[in-house]
């Protein structure tokens, strides 16, 4: 994310999507209501009946829907025209879609800026710099590959070895050896500094020696960690593993995961707070420490009252990605849940 320039008088943010990360992140940071300015297409039929041909124009939308298309890795911003340029091509009132996608210029104008959700955006320009990283997750019958980006794991293909026990022993090591080459080809292709080889058993480490016996560089580094199976589970087990915790001890990815099992070992001693009316309650007893929720709900009123009295107690806000794992069990609880400040700060000394 690149951000060009932020007014607080005006409320106005302009900034450059330089990935599809940092799409999916104004896909939550966008909400109804908000104004957004951007170049898009719109056809201009000079007279009724005409086929017309698409015009390139600048458009401000009145905000009503937001969308992610990751086939077509764009954001949709559906809306009310409210003004534009050139005027001759665009109707004012009418009804249009904008897609924004990586290296687009927009600007976004929200009534009020809220602190936790300008500290999203901030993350993003910070972790744009950062390396990234991939898992692959490999046992003896096949390897699944995964980016974790800043919106979770991203599963993106998977490979079988066609090994059989029942192969001769030769046989064995020369589709071993076939399959190792297209585990190290795939690995070395991944658009990242960083790879993670994870996986139960002996056959994650007889990749290591085969690597190390061929001198086999991939330009990438590459770094080892346990994991039960070959699956996605096996990569979340990997991007939580000890091995790896050096590697992500920045990454948002982790971070939700150790705040979420930070969460579920206060509920189970009374230290953390689920359900609205609990959540409100701690909140005006000042034991809150820190606030979980899911970015699919940032835009709910209710939702919004709770993150400003935190943020005027000055209560961390941590904001989950609700499509990935850690999300997914925050909507258990409601996609919101809070830590108590004594219990937070007992973990955080451990």
């Amino acid at each position: 994310m690149r951000v060009i320039r932020y007014s607080e008088t005006t409320g106005l943010l302009k900034l450059v999507p330089e990935t599809f990360d940092d799409l999916y992140l104004l896909a939550r940071v966008i909400g109804g209501g908000d104004k957004v300015t951007a170049s898009t297409y719109r056809r201009f039929r000079p007279n009724e009946g005409d086929v017309g041909e698409q015009k390139e124009v600048v458009i401000e939308l009145l905000v009503e829907k937001v969308e992610i298309d990751k086939n077509a890795q764009k954001l949709r911003l559906m809306g009310k025209i409210v003004s534009g340029r050139p005027m001759e091509y665009v109707k004012l009132g009418g009804y249009h879609t904008t897609n924004v996608g990586e290296g687009d210029t927009v600007t976004i104008w929200k009534q009020e800026w809220k602190a936790y959700v300008l500290s999203m955006v901030k993350r993003a320009v910070a972790d744009s710099k950062k390396p990234r990283l991939a898992v692959v997750a490999m046992d003896d019958e096949k390897a699944t590959f995964a980016y974790v980006r800043g919106y979770g794991v991203d599963v993106i293909s998977e490979i079988y070895s066609k090994l059989s026990k029942r192969m001769k022993q030769s046989d064995f090591e020369k589709a071993r050896d076939a399959y190792f080459d297209d585990i190290i080809k795939k690995a070395g292709a991944m658009q990242v500094d960083i790879v993670v080889i994870a996986g139960p058993g002996f056959m994650k480490d007889d990749l290591k020696r085969y690597m190390e016996t061929k001198r086999i560089e991939t330009g990438k580094k590459i770094a080892y960690a346990g994991a039960s199976d070959a699956e996605r589970s096996g990569i979340r087990e990997a991007i939580q593993s000890e091995t790896v915790s050096r590697l992500l001890e920045n990454e948002k990815v982790k971070h939700e995961f150790e705040l979420l099992n930070t969460f579920l070992a206060g509920l189970n001693v009374g230290a953390s707070f689920s359900g609205m009316a609990k959540i409100k309650d701690a909140l005006e007893q000042y034991q809150v420490g820190t606030i979980l929720v899911n970015d699919s709900v940032l835009n709910d009123p209710e939702i919004k009252e709770v993150l400003d009295s935190a943020y005027r107690q000055k209560v961390e806000i941590a904001v989950f990605n609700s499509d990935d794992d850690a999300g997914s069990q925050l909507r258990n609880f409601h996609n919101i849940a809070g830590i108590g400040k004594a219990f937070m700060k007992k973990e955080r000394a451990t």
